[in-house]
């Protein structure tokens, strides 16, 4: 992340710990964060994703299972495709998608690098363009713990059951109310 030497005096170890677990979307803007949870080519994956505006208040979170999927790349795809289909269908029109799997983000960036990916990289930029502000960023995997226990709960726990909620699942509310003080 940083080599040796090279961060400035005023930065303190609590500032680069923040700016690495809780990245604040600007004011007015909402922050999503997806994941999915894939096993193996013959299993279900989980697929989750948490809207949260710049003061880290969650708006909505939602969980769904998938069909299996060949690898995790082809599963994070899926999952980032369905976050966005949601989102554009409850009227947003922004957000930031922040990820932890930098092989999907590649694929997202660089489509033409990815052609196996093809059809799905090109779903999602069509839906990118009805949405028109969507930007896409990658973060730790250590940090995504909100958007990864969601849909482990449907690998691990067999819950196939999808649904939509206003606000964070009561379950992870400690966590969330954590990850909010952090980004204060």
């Amino acid at each position: 992340f940083f080599q040796s030497g090279s961060l400035p005096s005023e930065w303190n170890f609590t500032q680069i710990w923040q700016s690495l677990v809780r990245c604040k979307p600007a004011i007015g803007k909402l922050k999503c964060n997806v994941h999915s949870s894939w096993i193996n080519d013959s299993s279900f994956c989980g697929g989750a994703w948490i809207l949260r505006n710049h003061i880290g208040d969650v708006s909505y979170h939602a969980r769904d299972a998938f069909f299996p999927r060949v690898n995790r790349i082809a599963s994070e795809l899926s999952c980032i495709l369905w976050s966005l289909c949601s989102l554009r269908d409850m009227r947003f029109s922004s957000c930031e998608v922040w990820m932890d799997f930098h092989a999907a983000w590649e694929a997202i960036s660089n489509p033409l690098a990815w052609p196996k990916y093809r059809s799905q990289t090109t779903k999602i930029w069509q839906v990118v363009r009805v949405m028109r502000e969507v930007s896409f960023h990658l973060f730790s995997p250590k940090v995504n713990v909100l958007a990864k226990e969601i849909p482990y709960s449907v690998t691990r726990d067999g819950r196939l059951t999808s649904y939509l909620e206003l606000g964070g699942p009561a379950w992870l509310q400690e966590c969330i109310e954590w990850d909010k003080r952090l980004g204060d």
